[in-house]
C-alpha cells in the first residue's frame, strides 16, 4: 500500500500541486466519500492547454520485487477532465497512461504492468506524478482510492532447503566465532528469489549468492550470509520469495554466544598459497594468550602444528606469526587453528597464481567502454563471474566532442577509468604495462592463455584494445592527447548519453595533456613490441598473424606521431595524473619502448640521459605519478655500463625503501598510509620488486612480493580480500557506477572479478576520531561522499597487481623464508594513530650497523636526528630523538614522518610512523570552528568538499550555495528560489558530523543581506532525534548577529558525540531570497574558579621498556564541577588519565588521577598535564 488517502500506506501526508504548466492552479484534500476516504485532486486551469501537476511531495521510494502499480480512480462528474499518471526513476519518465486520458463516472481500477516498460525501469528509487488537464478550460476533479504496488501470482512457491548455520568454534561459541548461514533455494518455476535472508534477532540481512553465474533455480541454487555475533542469546531463520508466491519461511532456531576477554583474528591469504612459497598467517588478538600453540588442519585432519612468535603490538592489536612452508601437499580445505579459533579456509596448489590470470584481465575485459559486457566478457571467460547486475550495454557510443563543440571525432574505446566512467590522458600508459606482462615472460607458457579462442593471447588482446583508441587520437589531433569525463551518476553508462553522435549530449575534450602523448607512445610502442614477440614466439594464429602484422605498424606509426609531439611541445601541460618530474619523466617511458621497438639511437641517447640525471629521490613506484622504475626495468638490458649501473643503484635503493618499510609491521605492507588507500601504491611496489628479481635474482625482493599478495588477499587486520570474488571474506561494495543499486539502502554489493580496491587509509573519512589506520567495507549509501577514497578501484591501481599475478604465475617458488632482513630501524614513538599536540618527540631506534639516522616530517627534506641521553644499556646502538612542533598545526592533521638510516653498505633502511593532531581540549578560550567559509574549520578546513549541498527542496523551488566575500568577510551564500510559498530548501554539509562533547553552546553568525521574505530554520541531529534549534522559521536580521544555541538546555539531553547540521530557507513570498552566514562555531563560556593540580609526578624515573611507569596527580575543584578530561602528554603524545577512585564521582576536592600502568620507548621523556573542567551533566 503506497497511500490509502486515509493515513494508511507508505506516504501518509498530502500531495502537493508542484507544478502548473500553462497557468492555473491546483489543489489537494483528503475526503469521505461513503466508506471511502479518497484523495480529491482538483484543477482551475488558465486555459485548455493548463496542465496541473501533483506529486507525494518530493519522495522516492523503492519498488524492487513489485510488478504492477493499481489504484481506483473515479470521475467526480466533470466530463472534460483528464488525467495522466506518470512514474519515474531519475533517468527516464513513464507515461503509464499513454498520456491524458478520461475516467468513468464510477469507481474504476487501472493497473499498469512496470516490468513492460521500456528502457527498463530501475525500481529502486522512484517517484510517482499524477497530471491532470480539462479539456475544456474549465474547473475539474478527480478522485483517487488507494494506490498499491502488487506482484504476479502463479506457479509453485520454491522451497529453503537445506538452512543451517555452522560455526568455526571449538566448544561454546563467542564473539570470535564466525557464524555462516548456508541456505539452498530451489524453485521448480525457475524463478529467482526477490532476497533470501536469514533473520536474526529480527532484523533480515540478505544473503549472497555462492555462484554469480548460476542462473538455474530448479535444481538449488546456494546463498550465504557469514556474521559474528555479540555476547547473548540470539534466535534466527530463513525466508525467501519468488514474489508471484507467498512468502516461504523455516523455523526458528536459537543459540548462545559467551563473552571471550580476547577479541581474536586468525588471517590469511584467502586467495591461497603456492606450494613451494613461503606460507604464514597471523594470530591477532585484543589480549596476549597464554597458549601459543597451533595446527595447520587439512579438512579435520592436523597436518602440522607448532608454536606462534610473538610480533608485537600493532594498530591496538598483539599479532602472532605462524609459519607453515614446510606444509607442500595439494588441497583446497586447509585452515589454521590456535585458541579453538579457525581462519577462513585456503588452499595449497602447485602454483597459486596460475588460477588467477583470467580475473585480471576480465578486469580490463569488464571496463571497456563502448562496448557492452556480453561482447567483451565471453560467458564463463573467468572461473569468477561477475555479478548479473553489472551487465550493461554499450555506452558512450557518441564520444566525442571537440572542446569548442564544433567538431565530432570518433574517440569510442579504451577503457573506462575507475568507478566513473571517464577516460583519462594520464592514465594511458596502462596498456604498457600489461603488454610488458606478456613480453617479460613471453617464454612461459602461463601468459599465452587465450580464454576467449581467438587465436591470440589475452594480454595482448587487452594491449590491443587500449592501443586502438590511442590510434583514433594520433589519427585524429595529430598527437594531442586530452581527458573525456564522466559525465553520469550510479547508472549503466548507456544511459548518460542517448548514444547519437553530434547531440548537446556528447562528451567533450578537456585538459590537454601532453604527459598523457607521452605515455601513449610508450603505450604504443610497448604493444607493438608484444605483438611482434607474440608472432616470432608462434602465440598468434596463423589466421590472424597479417592482420596483427598490419596493426603493429600501425601503433609504430601513432607512438611516433605522438613522440613527436612531445618533442615539439615540452613545455606543454602535463595534464591529469602527473608523473613526478613532469614530462621528462612520461617521456622515459615512450623513448625506452621506442628504442627497444625501432632501435632509433635518438632514443636511446635520451633514455640514457634522462635515467642518468636521476637521483634516488626522484623514484617512487610505477604508476601514473612515475614512469620511471619500469622504464629502467625496461632499458637495463641494452643501457651502457655505467648507465647499468646507476640503474642497479636506483632500483636497488627503490627495492631498499619497500623491502624496510613493508617491514615495520608483520603484515608485509608498504607503510605509508594516506588519505586514499595504501594498497594501490603498495601494488605498484610489487611490479617494480618483481621487475628487480627478474633482473637481479635478489630472493629477499621475491620474498617480499609474495608476502605483500598476502596482505592483498586477506592477511591483514580485516581479514578481508580486497580483490573482488577472491577469498571468503572478500570486499563487496567497489566503488563502481555499475552497480546502480549503489546508493541503496538494500544494496548489498557486487562481483567484479579481480577487482582490487585501493584499502586502508590513515583515518575514516567520515569520522576523525576514528582509528588509524582504517578501513571498513562500506556501500555508498552509508558514505556517498567519500567511498572512493578507499573502495575505489581503476585502470591504473589494477596495473601493479595484474603484472605481478601474471610474472607469479611464471616464477618459481619464494623456498623456505631465509632470505637477508634489512636492518631495523622501529619508531618508538609516537606509534601509528597515536594523538598528540604541541611539541612532539620522535624516537627511533638504530643498531650499531646504522648510521646517518634522518627524520623527514610533512613533506619536508630529511634533517638529522640526535643521540636520546641515557639510553639503556640493552640497546644495540642507539635511540635517536627529534622534536616536531605540532603547536600551531590545525586539529585532526594527520602528519606522517618517515625516520631512515644507512647501512654497512651505504645503502638506506626506512621506518615510518604517522599520528594526528589533537583538538583543543573544549575550554573558553578554544572554541571549535565548524566553518569559516574560507577554507577553515572542522568542515570548512576538511580535505573533502567543503561546500555545503542544497539537499532538498520541499514543495518545489531551488537552493544554491556559493562562497564570497562580503563586509569584509568570507561568507557561504545560501540561496533559495521557491516555487510557492511553501517551499522550503534544505542545505547540509554534505553528511559530515561533528563531535561536540564538551561545548554547550553553537553559535551561527549570520546576516540577511536584502530578502525582507525570508526565514530560516536551523536543526541538529544527533542519529536519534533532530533539534529545531530556531524552534520553527525566524526572520534573519539585516545587520550581521550572532545566534547562540544553548546545547545542554535540549530535552531530551542530546547526544553531542556525533551531530549533522541541517540549515532550512524560506520564503514567505514567491521571491528569491538569500542568507550569509560568516562563522559556525561551538563554544563555552568562564563561570566559577578555575581547579589546581598538585602533587604531580612518577612512580620511577628510569627503567628499560618492559618497566612500568605510573603517573599520578590530584585534582582539586572548589566548585566541586568534574573535569571533562584529564590528560597526560608525555613528549607530545595524549594519555588519557583515570581516577584513581572511580567511585569518587561526587566530591571533587582531592581527587587523584593516574595513568594505567604502561611502559614507554627508550630516550629521555618529557611530560605535561592537561585537563579541563566542564559541569557535569
Amino acid at each position: 500500500m503506497y497511500d490509502d488517502f486515509a493515513g494508511g500506506g507508505l506516504f501518509k501526508q498530502n500531495w502537493t500541486n508542484w507544478y502548473n504548466q500553462n497557468g492555473g492552479s491546483g489543489t489537494f484534500t483528503k475526503t469521505v466519500q461513503g466508506t471511502r476516504t479518497i484523495g480529491k485532486f482538483t484543477q482551475t486551469p488558465g486555459s485548455s492547454t493548463s496542465w496541473a501537476k501533483f506529486q507525494p511531495m518530493n519522495e522516492t521510494f523503492d519498488l524492487s520485487g513489485y510488478r504492477y502499480m493499481n489504484l481506483s480512480l473515479q470521475n467526480a462528474g466533470y466530463a472534460q477532465s483528464l488525467i495522466r499518471v506518470v512514474i519515474g526513476d531519475g533517468i527516464t519518465n513513464y507515461n503509464l497512461t499513454g498520456g491524458y486520458v478520461p475516467a468513468t463516472d464510477t469507481w474504476t481500477g487501472l493497473q499498469f504492468d512496470l516490468d513492460a516498460l521500456s528502457p527498463k525501469i530501475q525500481k529502486e528509487k522512484v517517484k510517482l506524478e499524477i497530471w491532470l488537464r480539462q479539456a475544456g478550460g474549465t474547473y475539474g476533479e478527480m478522485l483517487i482510492d488507494d494506490i498499491v504496488f502488487t506482484t504476479a501470482s502463479g506457479g509453485t512457491a520454491p522451497q529453503l532447503s537445506p538452512a543451517v548455520m555452522s560455526a568455526d568454534t571449538d566448544g561454546s561459541y563467542n564473539q570470535n566465532t564466525n557464524f555462516t548461514f548456508d541456505a539452498t533455494y530451489t524453485d521448480p518455476d525457475n524463478e529467482a528469489p526477490y532476497a533470501v535472508q536469514v533473520i536474526i534477532d529480527d532484523t533480515a540481512y540478505t544473503m549472497r549468492e555462492t555462484d554469480q553465474a548460476d542462473v538455474t533455480y530448479t535444481d538449488g541454487k546456494d546463498y550465504r550470509f557469514m556474521t559474528k555475533l555479540p555476547a547473548g542469546t540470539h534466535s534466527y531463520y530463513f525466508r525467501t520469495t519468488d514474489t508471484t508466491s507467498n512468502e516461504v519461511t523455516t523455523g526458528i532456531h536459537n543459540l548462545s554466544v559467551t563473552n571471550s576477554s580476547s577479541v581474536i583474528d586468525i588471517v590469511v591469504s584467502q586467495a591461497g598459497y603456492s606450494a613451494d612459497d613461503i606460507k604464514n598467517a597471523k594470530f591477532i588478538s585484543t589480549t596476549t594468550v597464554t597458549d601459543t600453540t597451533y595446527e595447520i588442519l587439512d579438512g579435520a585432519n592436523v597436518v602440522s602444528s607448532g608454536t606462534m612468535t610473538y610480533e608485537g603490538f600493532y594498530w591496538n592489536k598483539h599479532v602472532y606469526s605462524i609459519g607453515f612452508s614446510s606444509v607442500t601437499d595439494a588441497g583446497n580445505n586447509y585452515r589454521v587453528r590456535s585458541n579453538q579459533q579457525y581462519s577462513y579456509p585456503f588452499e595449497i596448489t602447485p602454483n597459486l597464481w596460475d588460477q588467477y590470470k583470467d580475473e585480471m584481465t576480465a578486469f580490463y575485459r569488464l571496463l571497456r567502454a563502448s562496448v557492452a559486457t556480453s561482447d567483451a566478457y565471453p560467458e564463463g571467460y573467468s572461473s569468477i563471474a561477475p555479478s548479473a547486475k553489472l551487465y550493461h550495454a554499450a555506452g558512450h557510443l557518441d564520444d566525442a566532442q571537440s572542446a569548442d563543440g564544433l567538431t565530432h571525432y570518433d574517440l569510442t574505446g579504451s577503457w573506462y577509468d575507475a568507478g566513473d566512467y571517464g577516460k583519462y590522458g594520464g592514465n594511458q600508459w596502462v596498456g604498457a604495462e600489461i603488454a610488458l606482462a606478456y613480453t617479460r615472460y613471453a617464454d612461459k607458457e602461463s601468459v599465452k592463455y587465450d580464454n576467449d579462442s581467438n587465436g591470440i593471447p589475452d594480454l595482448i588482446d587487452e594491449a590491443v584494445f587500449g592501443s586502438e583508441y590511442l590510434i583514433k587520437f594520433a589519427d585524429q589531433l595529430g598527437g594531442e592527447m586530452y581527458n573525456l569525463r564522466n559525465n553520469a551518476s550510479f547508472v549503466h553508462p548507456e544511459k548518460s548519453t542517448d548514444n547519437i553522435s553530434g547531440t548537446a549530449d556528447d562528451r567533450k575534450l578537456t585538459d590537454l595533456s601532453v604527459g598523457g602523448s607521452a605515455k601513449s607512445a610508450g603505450t604504443l610502442a610497448a604493444t607493438a613490441r608484444a605483438i611482434r614477440t607474440a608472432i616470432i614466439e608462434g602465440d598468434i594464429a596463423s589466421a590472424r598473424i597479417a592482420e596483427l602484422t598490419d596493426f603493429a605498424d600501425q601503433c609504430e606509426s601513432a607512438a611516433v606521431i605522438f613522440y613527436d609531439y612531445v618533442v615539439a611541445n615540452p613545455d606543454g601541460p602535463i595534464g591529469s595524473y602527473s608523473t613526478r618530474g613532469g614530462i621528462p619523466n612520461s617521456k622515459l617511458l615512450a623513448d625506452v619502448e621506442l628504442y627497444l621497438l625501432t632501435g632509433d639511437i635518438r632514443n636511446w641517447n635520451a633514455a640514457s640521459a634522462t635515467i642518468n640525471a636521476l637521483t634516488l629521490g626522484d623514484i617512487s613506484s610505477t604508476n601514473y605519478w612515475d614512469m620511471s622504475p619500469m622504464s629502467m626495468a625496461e632499458f637495463y638490458p641494452v643501457a651502457d655500463a655505467a648507465t647499468q649501473s646507476h640503474i642497479h643503484s636506483l632500483l636497488k635503493g627503490q627495492a631498499d625503501f619497500f623491502l624496510s618499510s613493508s617491514d615495520d609491521t608483520p603484515y608485509g605492507v608498504l607503510n605509508q598510509f594516506k588519505n586514499f588507500g595504501v594498497n594501490e601504491p603498495h601494488a605498484s611496489y610489487l611490479g617494480d620488486m618483481l621487475r628487480y628479481y627478474e633482473l637481479f635474482g635478489d630472493p629477499a625482493a621475491l620474498e617480499a612480493v609474495v608476502k605483500g599478495m598476502y596482505w592483498l588477499f586477506g592477511e591483514n587486520p580485516w581479514n578481508i580480500s580486497w580483490v573482488s570474488g577472491i577469498g571468503t571474506h572478500h570486499v563487496m561494495f567497489p566503488h563502481t557506477r555499475y552497480n546502480e543499486d549503489s546508493n541503496t539502502a538494500g544494496d548489498t554489493g557486487i562481483i567484479f572479478p579481480g577487482a582490487m580496491v585501493s584499502g586502508p587509509n590513515m583515518k575514516d573519512p567520515k569520522n576523525r576520531n576514528s582509528i588509524s589506520p582504517w578501513y571498513e567495507d562500506r556501500s555508498l549509501y552509508l558514505d556517498d561522499t567519500n567511498q572512493w577514497r578507499y573502495n575505489e578501484f581503476s585502470i591504473s591501481i589494477q596495473a601493479g597487481l595484474l603484472y605481478t599475478v601474471m610474472g607469479l604465475s611464471a616464477t618459481a617458488g619464494t623456498g623456505a623464508d631465509n632470505t637477508a632482513k634489512p636492518p631495523a630501524l622501529p619508531v618508538l614513538s609516537p606509534v601509528i594513530g597515536e594523538w598528540v599536540r604541541g611539541n612532539v618527540t620522535v624516537f627511533a631506534e638504530a643498531g650499531d650497523d646504522l648510521n646517518q639516522v634522518e627524520y623527514a616530517a610533512a613533506g619536508l627534506p630529511y634533517q638529522p636526528m640526535t643521540v636520546s641521553g641515557n639510553v639503556y644499556s640493552t640497546v644495540s646502538g642507539a635511540v635517536y630523538a627529534a622534536v616536531i612542533d605540532e603547536s600551531q598545526s590545525l586539529p585532526y592533521v594527520s602528519r606522517r614522518v618517515d625516520v631512515r638510516a644507512t647501512d654497512s653498505s651505504g645503502g638506506y633502511t626506512y621506518s615510518s610512523t604517522h599520528y594526528t593532531v589533537a583538538p583543543a581540549l573544549p575550554d573558553p578560550s578554544t572554541p571549535l570552528l565548524y566553518d569559516d567559509f574560507g577554507g577553515g574549520g572542522f568542515w570548512g578546513g576538511s580535505a573533502a568538499n567543503t561546500t555545503w549541498v542544497n539537499w532538498y527542496n520541499q514543495n518545489g523551488g531551488t537552493g544554491t550555495f556559493t562562497k564570497l566575500t562580503a563586509d569584509g568577510r568570507s561568507a557561504g551564500k545560501f540561496a533559495q528560489t521557491p516555487a510557492s510559498v511553501t517551499s522550503a530548501a534544505k542545505f547540509q554539509p554534505w553528511n559530515d558530523v561533528v563531535d561536540l562533547s564538551g561545548y554547550r553552546y553553537l553559535n551561527i553568525t549570520l546576516k540577511n543581506p536584502a530578502s525582507p521574505d525570508l526565514r530560516t530554520r536551523i536543526e541538529i541531529n544527533d542519529g536519534k532525534r533532530t533539534y529545531n534549534l530556531t524552534g520553527g522559521w525566524v526572520e534573519v536580521p539585516a545587520d550581521w548577529s550572532d545566534l547562540q544555541f544553548d546545547l545542554n538546555a535540549l530535552s531530551p539531553a542530546i547526544d553531542k558525540k556525533a551531530l549533522k547540521m541541517s540549515i532550512w530557507l524560506k520564503q514567505n513570498t514567491v521571491t528569491a531570497g538569500e542568507m550569509l552566514i560568516d562563522e559556525i562555531k561551538a563554544t563555552n563560556q568562564v563561570s566559577g574558579s578555575a581547579p589546581t593540580l598538585t602533587l604531580g609526578g612518577v612512580n620511577q624515573t628510569e627503567g628499560t621498556p618492559q618497566t612500568e611507569f605510573t603517573f599520578t596527580v590530584t585534582y582539586t575543584d572548589a566548585d566541586n564541577q568534574a573535569p571533562f578530561a584529564m590528560e597526560l602528554v608525555l613528549d607530545g603524545v595524549v594519555r588519557i588519565m583515570q581516577p584513581s577512585n572511580p567511585s569518587d564521582t561526587i566530591i571533587w576536592t582531592a581527587e587523584s588521577m593516574n595513568t594505567p600502568p604502561s611502559c614507554l620507548p627508550a630516550g629521555i621523556p618529557t611530560t605535561s598535564i592537561q585537563l579541563i573542567l566542564l559541569p557535569m551533566p
